[in-house]
């Protein structure tokens, strides 16, 4: 007994040698390691380098044995470059400027920031409906959208960024109402996450909320899988369940859900005017003073039929026995009340969260609530050092220096994880392809110092996006054509060493709004409401009937995202899932995508559109040229121009004259060259 004893004591111990031991070792993980500032690597090819990157790039391919790639033509580059930067095709295609003016001026459209928006709304989970178990319409979630939008077009700091995502609504005090809204609104990032609204246990809706929370922080700006440790130690990462209760006592600490009921009202900021506040409470007093007199109307004429004994007793229906003076009576007064109704000032709200009691968690065993172990302070984890002055303050739930820990620079996970999220935007990967785990079992980075490089210039630059664009859209690595020889290919097989630009498909988005100004008919309004939905109203619930409209010429940015019944066509072109967050969008190629390019009615509209405006009755040659130019952005070859005019012999109707031009222009519309970029 003693020995088996003795031996189970000795297994105990070595379990938790080892799990101290595998702790040590993750904190000696290379994305843990501070920041370093790696001098560009001397290579034998200086001809081929534009810029540092293409130093670092060119480095790894020399090492490999494997060539540079040729820089693509000018026509290919400035097709990449308005897809990378505005998501749009570009105009006048053969008209190409100055390739850095061309930068400058895609940087600075109003369009730049609805592109890079998009992606990151994607890490944000953007969604305009709660989704789960009661799917309530989100109508003040396009707010944040537009937050988005405008902060990547100002150009916005990304620490400020994050920390305004944060703690706007702390750093609102004191500010004038547009500048004060603005940040409330930033909360919304917060705030937007999909919430079990009918759960009847309120502890287990705010935890689980809670979780979501830290779930889609850790991941989307520290690239750590935070979550993993609310029901033990992180199996991988050297976060405890004591330092995931720390940070979950900043969140509860926090107003999220304003009134736990089922379901569930989740808070919104009012973002309007004091002035307008107290006016509309003030009509809301007219309103309560109308129906009370309407009531006291109603009480004197039923008193009056029992007092002139028209009835006995009051009846059901008191109206039907009234007097047509008294009708006309009533019917005024309630015609008033109406007028009143619909003229109620409608004030301004946005999603976020507040502040609220401050609360520190024990560490639920095994993530019940329950069963209890030690109170934890509200604190971060010991990832990076933090001075005592930066931790929560006694009397504030702990979010602002939280933001400012996420952002320091202190963190060098912070700005190696924005930096590997533009080049993954740019390239189709990452230099660390699992783009949200830098964790253990994350991947490692595939050029360590070209990551660090960027990181650090990009703290340098002001932690500015616009200026890593430039760094990355200057490189010859970027501008890269993407052919490639064979003895290439075989050698760097997987493009792992950037050996040539990586060949992709028109995200959904994309595809979408090219196909409708094709058609001449995308209305390139930025910003604003598009979706008129009741706030809180049931959208596409268990009735399965789907009410929401997607068929407005706005852009793909701006129409609806309802999370449990994303646009079909989002689905079918590999649109992230909404009900978490997403930091790389997979890419695939379906049957199915096929068959919507053959039958989809937004493609056939489109291809109507092209040949009616293309059509020539006496010079067919003309419209296949024309054609190739609007959707291929390039002029037919000899043999292409042949096969155009014998597709239109061939393919005559008599009773539609546009029909054989708008078959052609929808067998381009299906090819590669007009679905990928190269």
């Amino acid at each position: 007994m003693v020995r088996a004893l003795l031996t189970v004591a000795w297994l105990f111990a070595t379990m938790a040698h080892a799990e101290s031991t595998d702790k040590v070792d993750a904190f000696s993980h290379w994305a843990f390691q501070p920041l370093s500032k790696p001098e560009a690597p001397a290579v034998r090819q200086v001809d081929w380098m534009r810029n540092e990157i293409d130093a670092f790039v060119l480095r790894r391919l020399e090492k490999s044995e494997v060539q540079p790639p040729e820089r693509a033509s000018l026509k290919t580059l400035r097709r990449r470059l308005h897809y990378a930067l505005i998501g749009l095709p570009p105009e006048n295609v053969f008209e190409i400027p100055a390739f850095d003016r061309e930068i400058e001026r895609l940087l600075n459209s109003s369009h730049y920031g609805e592109k890079w928006g998009r992606h990151w709304l994607d890490v944000a989970r953007y969604a305009d409906s709660n989704g789960l178990d009661e799917n309530l319409a989100h109508a003040h979630a396009w707010r944040y959208r537009d937050y988005v939008v405008d902060c990547f077009n100002a150009d916005i700091p990304f620490d400020r960024f994050v920390i305004e995502q944060i703690a706007g609504d702390l750093l609102a005090k004191g500010k004038p109402l547009s500048e004060a809204n603005r940040l409330k609104i930033a909360t919304g990032f917060i705030a937007l996450g999909p919430k079990l609204l009918a759960e009847p246990d309120p502890m287990k809706l705010e935890m689980d909320m809670i979780d979501e929370q830290l779930d889609v922080i850790g991941q989307a700006f520290l690239g750590l899988t935070v979550g993993c440790a609310r029901c033990h130690d992180h199996k991988s990462d050297p976060i405890s369940m004591a330092e995931y209760y720390s940070m979950a006592g900043i969140f509860k600490s926090t107003v999220t859900i304003a009134e736990v009921k089922r379901p569930s009202r989740w808070f919104e900021h009012n973002l309007s005017s004091s002035v307008r506040m107290n006016f509309a409470q003030k009509h809301e007093s007219l309103i309560e003073a109308q129906e009370k007199l309407i009531e006291s109307f109603k009480d004197r004429a039923n008193h009056e039929l029992v007092a002139l004994g028209k009835v006995a007793k009051i009846p059901k229906n008191p109206p039907a026995h009234y007097s047509e003076q008294t009708k006309n009576d009533l019917a005024v007064l309630e015609r008033t009340l109406k007028e009143y109704e619909s003229q109620r000032p409608e004030l301004e709200y946005s999603m976020g969260v507040k502040e609220g009691n401050v609360t520190n968690l024990h560490v639920f065993l095994r993530g019940d609530p329950d069963v209890k172990g030690d109170l934890q302070g509200r604190g971060f984890p010991n990832l990076f050092p933090s001075m005592r002055e930066d931790l929560p303050r006694e009397n504030e739930s702990g979010r602002l220096q939280l933001a400012h820990w996420i952002s320091s620079g202190r963190n060098p996970l912070f700005a190696r994880v924005i930096v590997n999220r533009v080049w993954r935007w740019h390239f189709g990967k990452g230099l660390v392809e699992t783009t949200d785990d830098f964790g253990v079992l994350g991947a490692k980075p595939t050029h360590p110092e070209l990551l660090d490089w960027l990181a650090f210039r990009f703290i340098e630059d002001g932690y500015s996006i616009k200026a890593l664009h430039r760094r990355i859209l200057t490189s010859s690595t970027w501008q890269a054509s993407s052919v490639c020889s064979e003895t290439t290919g075989q050698k760097d097989i997987d493009n792992r060493w950037y050996s040539r630009f990586p060949v992709r498909r028109l995200d959904a988005e994309a595809l979408r709004d090219t196909l409708l100004v094709l058609g001449g008919q995308l209305d390139l309004s930025v910003g604003g409401k598009t979706w008129e939905y009741e706030n809180r109203k049931h959208v596409f619930n268990h009735t399965s009937v789907d009410e929401t409209e997607y068929e407005i010429p706005r852009r793909s940015l701006y129409l609806p995202i309802i999370r449990n019944h994303v646009y079909d066509m989002f689905n079918l072109f590999d649109f992230p899932d909404p009900n978490s967050m997403r930091g790389h969008r997979m890419q695939t190629s379906t049957a199915q995508q096929a068959l919507f390019l053959m039958n989809s009615p937004l493609v056939r509209k489109t291809a109507d559109s092209l040949s009616r405006k293309t059509y020539g009755p006496e010079a067919p040659e003309v419209q296949v040229t024309a054609l190739y130019r609007k959707i291929l952005n390039r002029a037919p070859s000899g043999e292409e121009l042949e096969r155009g005019l014998r597709f239109l012999i061939k393919f005559k109707n008599p009773d539609d004259f546009c029909f054989p031009g708008s078959g052609f222009a929808q067998s381009l519309l299906c090819s590669n060259e007009f679905l990928y970029l190269r």
